[in-house]
């Protein structure tokens, strides 16, 4: 063989060697991958300059463990076709190991968590361990039970306690059986996450999850099994939870029920009730005037997701009351930054603009609907003040101005005009 065919040899020989230690072999790392960024409809991860490793993973999706090279690693995570990424990393993959890579909280503010799989102790027979991972983002820290079905979480201590935001906690070790499994804030009985008996399995080991839909204090939780192939699922919430503004010109307070059950009682006119926490899935809403008790003003179909907040707007006379149902978005904004929606519940008033500090945000609202949320500029303490001005829509005409409102930032708000044109009023909600 010449020297020409030898240096020919060994640069082929090379390039083998160095698609085996990204591709295969004893120095490839396996990876699951878990969307839970909320406003991501899908997302993208790309290894360095490798084809993608996933494509197209919609929010509560995820994979099996993927195949792929060890070593330092570029993560790249695309939440809109690949245009830009929300994510760009460099992370270490060690040879022969098993990882779960969550990427978490608002595209504005994504992150990704590399939790190592591998390496965990084997539970002693007749035991399943497992851990708990916080990327509940606005939600703060977490406490995590495993319980027989149906026991009051007022006589027992949570399984893994105060679990931070970011978070992979430690390893707890539980009898083989049937759990019901629940998070609450921490430190609190405040149930924010309930789901249906699940089966652990003798000797399993798994990770709990959390991660929110963009409730403000509900979560969602991935149940992921660290085993052979990396299964594992999302199990939704039993609970929703939804407020009630009382914008009508209905003369009493008004009462909600649900499912023929009070929930809420005495909400005044411009009142705005707090969040209530209900079972997930249909119910029927019912109205009365509290002067009136026993005549429904109102009966209301509405499905509630599992683990959302809802906002149920109530307008409109006592013979003809009219509701508005908002899905709400009380994911945190960025730092500094709040959210602001508006809405216009008057009847007299066909569509508005809205002005802030002088400046025209929203063109044309309609009577009963809302606006998108826009972002402003919050001091995080004291709040920064504007101005909101309600301008009868394609004129310099005003119909409502609220000076000096304070925006605090990392809030969400919704900002509502309510009332006849003769007496209109602007209603301030903070919603997180």
């Amino acid at each position: 063989m010449n020297s020409r065919a030898r240096i020919l040899l060994l640069c082929l020989l090379s390039l083998i060697v160095a698609s085996c230690s990204k591709s295969g072999g004893s120095s490839s790392a396996r990876i699951r991958v878990v969307n839970a960024i909320p406003n991501a409809p899908a997302i993208s991860l790309t290894l360095d300059t490798d084809s993608a490793l996933v494509t197209g993973l919609q929010f509560q999706g995820l994979t099996l463990y993927l195949s792929t090279g060890s070593g330092s690693r570029e993560f790249k995570v695309s939440a809109n076709g690949g245009a830009s990424f929300v994510i760009d990393t460099t992370l270490t993959l060690n040879s022969g190991s098993d990882y779960t890579y969550v990427v978490y909280g608002p595209v504005a503010a994504a992150t990704g968590l590399l939790i190592l799989d591998s390496g965990l102790a084997n539970p002693n027979s007749g035991d399943f361990s497992f851990r708990a991972v916080n990327t509940a983002a606005g939600v703060g820290t977490i406490d995590v039970y495993l319980t027989p079905p149906g026991t009051d979480l007022n006589t027992t201590s949570p399984t893994i306690g105060n679990v931070g935001f970011g978070v992979v906690a430690g390893i707890a070790t539980v009898a083989k059986g049937t759990y019901e499994v629940r998070v609450t804030a921490a430190n609190t009985k405040d149930v924010i996450y309930d789901t249906g008996a699940t089966a652990f399995a003798d000797q399993a080991k798994a990770e709990v999850v959390a991660f929110t839909k963009g409730s403000s204090k509900l979560v969602g939780v991935a149940l992921l099994q660290i085993d052979n192939t990396g299964t594992g699922q999302v199990n939704d919430n039993l609970l929703a939870e939804f407020k009630v503004i009382n914008a009508s010109s209905v003369t009493s307070p008004l009462n909600v029920a649900v499912d023929g059950n009070l929930v809420l009682s005495n909400i005044p006119y411009t009142g705005v009730s707090n969040y209530t926490a209900v079972g997930a899935g249909p119910h029927t809403f019912t109205v009365q005037a509290t002067a009136t008790p026993g005549a429904d003003l109102l009966s209301l179909p509405s499905t509630l997701d599992s683990a959302t907040d809802t906002s149920l707007v109530l307008s409109g006379p006592a013979g003809a009351l009219l509701p508005l149902v908002l899905p709400d978005n009380n994911l945190p904004p960025p730092a500094a930054r709040a959210h602001v929606r508006f809405v216009n519940t008057s009847p007299d008033f066909a569509a508005l603009d809205v002005y802030v500090n002088f400046s025209k945000q929203v063109s044309g609202l309609a009577t009963n609907s809302a606006s998108g949320y826009i972002e402003l500029t919050g001091d995080t303490t004291i709040g920064t003040t504007y101005e909101f001005d309600f301008n009868t829509a394609g004129t310099v005409t005003p119909v409502l101005k609220l000076p000096n409102i304070p925006i605090i930032g990392n809030k969400v708000y919704t900002i509502y005009v309510v009332g006849p044109a003769t007496a209109p009023l602007g209603v301030v909600a903070k919603d997180d």
